[in-house]
């Protein structure tokens, strides 16, 4: 069964203790930009950081009409681009949006799993166990970006393949929902 709504309350307790919180920070941090590289919306540029500002944001005149325009299934048309030095991040609402909501779910998996192994005194074989059942919460979340990966490493996809993509995103949420409730009810199981 199912544990109770109020059960879920349970990730706060977790997230807001300050060694929990900082592995949930740096872990959303690090999973946004390896998804904004991935998808290769984040990208080292060769300008003059000096000619042209260290800090510059251009956003594109058409902007409205590029926003919802889909490059593949869940990759989105940038509508302007921003710049730090020579790193340059395109601007893209949507993707932006994705990166950060499984960024969320993969750093509560990290920090929920972390908690389970440091609070509950789950070490030994049985800890051992439970960190390894946090790499399905890193693998689910790093579904969807293996078909960039593979184009990037220069494969060539078949049908099948690339008709599979869409997928990958849905996967990852669904599957990060399912690990993060699945860690909660083992904590509430074991803290009862």
């Amino acid at each position: 069964t199912l544990p109770h709504p109020a059960n879920f309350a349970l990730h706060k307790i977790i997230i807001f203790q300050k060694r929990y919180l900082i592995t949930a920070i740096v872990v959303f941090t690090l999973y946004v930009l390896i998804y904004l590289a991935t998808t290769q919306f984040l990208i080292f540029t060769q300008r003059a950081p000096m000619a042209e500002g260290f800090f510059e944001i251009k956003i594109l005149e058409n902007w409205q009409e590029l926003m919802f325009r889909q490059r593949a299934p869940f990759l989105f048309e940038s509508i302007g681009a921003l710049y730090f030095g020579r790193i340059k991040i395109f601007i893209s609402v949507l993707n932006i949006l994705i990166a950060m909501l499984l960024a969320i779910l993969v750093a509560l998996n990290i920090s929920v799993s972390y908690y389970s192994f440091r609070v509950l005194s789950l070490r030994g074989t049985r800890g051992v166990v439970g960190l390894l059942g946090t790499i399905p919460a890193i693998v689910s979340g790093a579904a969807c970006c293996i078909p960039t990966l593979i184009l990037v490493i220069g494969l060539q996809l078949t049908a099948t393949l690339a008709a599979v993509w869409s997928f990958f995103i849905p996967l990852s949420f669904i599957l990060l929902i399912v690990a993060l409730w699945w860690a909660l009810h083992k904590i509430e199981k074991n803290r009862l």
